[in-house]
C-alpha cells in the first residue's frame, strides 16, 4: 500500500490475515501464551524467564495489550488507505461507538 502505483487489487491481496490473527488468538490466551510484537520486549521477557523460570501474568497481560494496540495500528493504516481509495481522503478510526438507549 506504500508503493505509489500500487493498484488496490495489490494492496488487497498484500493484506495480511494470517498473522494478526494468529496474534490476537495467543494475545487473548494471554493468561497461558507469551507473546511479543515488540523486539523490545525480548530482553526482559527472556530475563524473567532466567530469574524466575516463567512469564509473570502480569507480563503477559502488558504485552497482550501490546499485541492489540499493534493489530489495531495495522487495520487502521488498512482503513486509512481504503478511505483514501473509496472518498479520496483518510478516514477517521477508533471513534467510540454512541451509547445504546
Amino acid at each position: 500500500m506504500a508503493k505509489k502505483d500500487c493498484t488496490l487489487e495489490e494492496a488487497i491481496e498484500n493484506i495480511d490475515i494470517g498473522g494478526p490473527t494468529m496474534l490476537r488468538s495467543s494475545a487473548k490466551n494471554y493468561p497461558d501464551v507469551t507473546v511479543v510484537v515488540d523486539p523490545g520486549d525480548y530482553e526482559p521477557v527472556l530475563s524473567e524467564l532466567k530469574e524466575k523460570g516463567e512469564v509473570s501474568l502480569e507480563t503477559n497481560f502488558r504485552l497482550a495489550k501490546k499485541v492489540f494496540q499493534h493489530t489495531a495500528r495495522y487495520d487502521g493504516a488498512i482503513s486509512n488507505y481504503l478511505g483514501q481509495v473509496e472518498k479520496g481522503k483518510k478516514v477517521l478510526n477508533f471513534r467510540r461507538p454512541s451509547p445504546s438507549r
